[in-house]
């Protein structure tokens, strides 16, 4: 039996003796950023020898080969291009052992284009039109890149109707696009928002507390509020109601305005069939920009007022209303036809879209 044993235990050192050796990973040059689409490299050592591969884990899994650089050192480099942006780390795989080296945080390129963009708006085609307030042109963002609409005007605001576009001027008139232009279809009349229903007319929110309609004739009428600051007016006529300082509007799916009630902290709803006025929702704070869903919900961004708010809620049709982003930098919000939502982060210079999985921000440009 003590034969047996010894026999036993020699057999176990000499396996041990012969096995190989597990390799050890060094992180040597691993960059924590890089840019969407441009390639980036890492450097790692590996000893003793093995074959290797660079794995990069984030919104997705992307690898690639390491192949030698300096083989006597035991250097191995590989180069990744990262399609997303997004917080990514780095492990070296050799055979079923992984080590981590670093995290990277890749961004998006910087558009030259992207100067001073306020506001936003989704295109039937699902592109994104960028207005910018005091310089730069308004914008179209398609695959992550900038062009050019039309300039000469800042811009307050923009909204897409019957696949044409319309803005809010700084200058306070109301602008149609016409090819490569901006055609102005208003004097100056301090308008801060513009949205069109079906049949042509255009509808503006003016600081001091008023709703106008411009007929397809030019023809001006008060449709809500009469000037003056306050909160009053549910179920009655809206051109009995008191708005404070409304900032945006907005046509939902219902064929009703809806209207950033801004000091107010609400949104409310006109009736433009009747002309009766409601509170539409709960909270939605500080609110500067709407957008209709198509599902009948409502979109508020909301800036930071005493520390407290800022980011996008969502108000469904039955009046439920949830926050669904925080931010302190978001100034703007849009919503495709198929829901996407998109954000605007006018002082950092970002266009954000909201991954609808991980509830998390996705940069699609940047200036």
């Amino acid at each position: 039996m003590r034969l047996f044993a010894a026999l036993g235990l020699f057999a176990v050192v000499a396996g041990a003796a012969g096995a190989a050796p597990v390799p050890k990973v060094r992180p040597i040059s691993v960059p924590a950023t890089a840019v969407v689409g441009e390639p980036w490299r890492a450097v790692v050592a590996i000893a003793p020898a093995a074959r290797a591969t660079l794995e990069a884990r984030g919104p997705a899994t992307i690898r690639a080969r390491l192949r030698p650089t300096r083989p006597r050192a035991g250097r191995y480099g590989a180069t990744l291009r990262f399609a997303r942006a997004g917080s990514w780390a780095v492990f070296v795989r050799v055979g079923k052992r992984s080590t981590r080296v670093g995290l990277v945080s890749v961004d998006v390129p910087r558009d030259p284009l992207i100067v001073d963009p306020m506001t936003i708006a989704a295109e039937p085609s699902g592109e994104l039109l960028v207005g910018q307030l005091r310089q730069g042109d308004l914008l179209r963002i398609a695959g992550g890149r900038a062009t050019r609409v039309a300039g000469g005007v800042g811009v307050f605001h923009v909204a897409v109707a019957d696949a044409r576009t319309y803005v809010a001027g700084r200058d306070g008139a109301v602008y149609r696009v016409d090819g490569s232009s901006l055609a102005r279809l208003t004097p100056p009349m301090d308008a801060s928002s513009v949205a069109v229903d079906a049949g042509g007319n255009l509808y503006v929110t003016l600081y001091v507390g008023w709703v106008k309609k411009i007929a397809p004739d030019g023809a001006v009428t008060t449709i809500a509020g009469d000037g003056t600051e306050g909160y009053t007016g549910d179920g009655g006529p809206a051109t009995a109601a008191k708005i404070f300082h409304p900032h945006s509007l907005a046509i939902g799916r219902d064929g009703a305005l809806y209207v950033a009630d801004t000091e107010n902290r609400r949104i409310r709803r006109i009736d433009l069939v009747t002309g009766r006025i409601t509170t539409f929702g709960g909270d939605v704070g500080i609110t500067v920009s709407l957008a209709a869903g198509p599902d009948g919900s409502i979109y508020s961004a909301d800036v930071v007022r005493d520390g407290a708010g800022g980011g996008v809620t969502r108000t469904t049709p039955n009046g439920e209303t949830t926050r669904i982003v925080s931010s302190t930098l978001v100034n703007g919000v849009a919503v495709a036809g198929d829901g996407t939502v998109y954000v605007n982060e006018g002082e950092a210079k970002r266009i954000q879209r909201l991954d609808a999985s991980t509830r998390r921000l996705e940069p699609i440009a940047r200036g």
